[in-house]
């Protein structure tokens, strides 16, 4: 009777959330640095650690796929507290394991049971309580979904020395095993989407292929050339089949990836800057790690001091998305997270540390553009597709942001000039950032988007909180869209369907 008077409240959907998402949000970057600590413990080989890791990132995104599938039949609440038990044994298993092979078990069963609750907490959490608390929600998300990776390399540099590694799993455990408690008192029972939804074999077989191939050829890039067949093939293979994702499901009339709604402009703009901000806050961290280390000859340890600003960023970058999610300036706001991200990549160019503006920069542009720019996404389209849409995107956020990362310190570990070899690294992620920010530009422009606030409202009853029209359809001569405004204010728009 007790647990049936917490089931619903807020407050415990809020813990449900943080505790099932931020350890492995946490690990996901803590292990970055400390990739020789855990082969020396292990007794095995840096390729095994590092493909440990890379499986677990890809279990993460299969993951959020598969309880996207069974969230349509199964009640989530099952669902959520099968994920977050798999994830407590997980963590155990990974804590105690004498070697590599068990940990890369534990690992990639973390990952699995993490990307689970992503999709059944989440969504629940945006869309359950009222559009009242969707902007706190939205922040909350901010922190679980992405934010929290700022912790990793501080949470990394405190345990690298000895067995602490160990102890950081065995926490993970206990969260995990709160998150179970507080899962079962507070988590509310609501009926399937679509009992009756088929299951779409095709996407499942897909999604898992493709990720496993493509995290496969990034973690043996850790000790092989780029150019070797044993990381050229798993990678053209997965991307490959992850195109062959795209063309399957958006051939599909009620497929489990809804590609076709996610092809406007709205989903577009988001998973591209989604993408794009967790790809360069990942790869540049690894990149001034790198410096930190192997450059500039720090332990570590050093790290937890150095990494501090990013968290403080990060915050603010949670906070004002907060403050500006029922405003027109959610768009902007991403923008100048890119800007941020570029910033990072660009300041400590020849330099020989990290610098508190830099890392300052890439803790506020994480927060301002992956979970800003999965909102995006879901604005275009009804909130009840929101779990689906948060699948695809994090499937691709996971691919773009943990598989550059190892390509890149790779090229540059391997490179006659380490530090040389950083800058490259460096600017071209700020490129890359420029690019981002100029294409999330141009497509709204493009598509005759402007700055509207969202209805909250008409969104959580089953409509787009704003209106996605036509992918760059004043490029377009054959495609015209009534959603797409002038391309120029005052000029005639494109406003019949043909």
């Amino acid at each position: 009777m007790a647990g049936e008077r917490l089931r619903g409240r807020y407050s415990l959907a809020v813990g449900i959330a943080l505790l099932g998402l931020v350890p492995n949000v946490v690990l996901s970057t803590a292990f970055l640095p400390l990739q020789d600590v855990l082969t020396r413990a292990l007794g095995g080989s840096t390729t095994g650690v590092s493909l440990a890791l890379g499986l677990s990132g890809a279990a993460y995104a299969v993951g959020a796929v598969l309880a996207a599938q069974l969230a349509l039949r199964i009640v989530q609440r099952r669902i959520f507290l099968v994920a977050e038990a798999v994830f407590v044994v997980a963590s155990a298993l990974a804590a105690l394991a004498p070697d590599v092979p068990l940990f890369l078990v534990g690992h990639v069963l973390q990952g699995l049971g993490a990307g689970s609750m992503l999709i059944t907490s989440l969504p629940p959490l945006v869309t359950r309580f009222g559009a009242a608390r969707v902007p706190v929600s939205a922040a909350i998300v901010n922190v679980g979904l992405f934010g929290a990776s700022t912790l990793g390399p501080i949470a990394g540099g405190l345990v690298a020395a000895g067995d602490g590694w160990r102890w950081l799993l065995g926490a993970c455990a206990v969260l995990g095993a709160l998150g179970w408690v507080i899962a079962l008192l507070g988590y509310d029972v609501w009926e399937p989407v679509e009992p009756e939804a088929p299951i779409d074999r095709p996407a499942l077989v897909l999604v898992v292929l493709s990720t496993t191939a493509i995290f496969v050829g990034t973690s043996l890039v850790a000790g092989r050339p780029l150019s070797s067949w044993e990381v050229l093939l798993p990678l053209v293979a997965g991307l490959a089949t992850l195109v062959a994702l795209l063309a399957v499901e958006s051939r599909q009339n009620d497929s489990l990836v809804p590609v076709g709604a996610l092809a406007t402009q709205l989903p577009v703009t988001g998973m591209l800057a989604a993408m794009v901000g967790g790809a360069v806050f990942v790869t540049v961290l690894e990149l001034l790690e790198t410096r930190l280390t192997e450059v500039a000859g720090r332990a570590p340890t050093d790290l937890a001091a150095a990494c501090w600003p990013m968290p403080v960023g990060a915050a603010v970058g949670a906070v004002v998305f907060w403050r500006l999610f029922r405003t027109r300036w959610v768009p902007v706001l991403v923008d100048v997270g890119l800007v941020a991200l570029a910033g990072a990549a660009a300041l400590p160019l020849g330099g020989s540390g990290a610098p508190v503006v830099a890392m300052l920069l890439l803790g506020f542009g994480a927060a301002a553009t992956v979970s800003p720019g999965l909102f995006l996404t879901g604005f275009g389209l009804a909130s009840t597709d929101l779990a689906r849409a948060f699948a695809l995107v994090q499937l691709l956020r996971s691919v773009a942001t943990y598989a550059v990362a190892p390509v890149a310190v790779a090229l540059a570990t391997a490179a006659s000039s380490v530090g040389g070899a950083i800058d490259t690294g460096l600017l071209v992620m700020a490129i890359v950032a420029a690019a981002g920010l100029a294409a999330a530009l141009a497509i709204p422009a493009l598509s005759g988007a402007r700055l509207r606030v969202p209805d909250l409202e008409a969104w959580l009853d089953g409509d787009p909180a704003l209106p996605s029209p036509t992918t760059a359809t004043h490029a377009r001569p054959s495609v015209a869209d009534e959603a797409a405004e002038p391309l120029l204010p005052g000029g005639r728009g494109r406003h019949r369907a043909q």
